[in-house]
């Protein structure tokens, strides 16, 4: 039998990994995205022929920017848990279950965003790409909840009774 104290196991270790590096790389993409959205919309106020079919600022613009502030919200927290996961706290494994959470109904909200935003500028809806983008949300979703809350790994979790240290 595995002693637990000695620190994490292989899953636990991968898993951590994978999230803090997934939460790292899509908060650093958001706000790279914010400040060159940023950008353009500073340019376009001197080239507005360039930048002709802009969205404009509809009800679903606004729960895009909506939507992307819990994103930034949640990687951070899957980064923050990824850490603390590390450690095998269980503030930071119940952190990640309830992002997880809230991250599969953010990706689905937004889901329905990009189809209503791209209903208003195009008649065709690409099917394909939002049928590959449910099942890898679903699935990554599934894996990880289902993952951390096996009872092997929260046996790990319970052992180390330092969880807000």
């Amino acid at each position: 039998m595995k002693d637990y104290k000695k620190g994490p196991s292989k899953g636990v270790l991968i898993f951590s990994s994978i999230l803090i590096l997934i939460g790292t790389v899509n908060f650093l993409s958001i706000v790279i995205s914010f400040f060159q959205l940023r950008l353009e919309l500073q340019i376009k106020d001197h080239m507005p022929n360039l930048f002709s079919q802009f969205p404009h600022f509809t009800i679903n613009f606004t729960a895009f920017w909506l939507s992307t502030i819990v994103s930034i919200l949640l990687m951070l927290c899957w980064v923050i848990a990824g850490i603390g996961m590390l450690s095998l706290r269980e503030w930071a494994r119940q952190l990640l279950l309830i992002s997880i959470g809230i991250y599969f109904i953010n990706k689905v909200i937004d889901i329905f965003i990009n189809i209503a935003i791209v209903n208003e500028y195009s008649m065709q809806v690409p099917i394909l790409p939002l049928v590959i983008g449910i099942i890898l949300v679903l699935s990554f979703s599934v894996s990880v909840s289902y993952f951390f809350n096996h009872p092997s790994v929260i046996k790990q979790f319970k052992r180390n009774k330092k969880s807000f240290y």
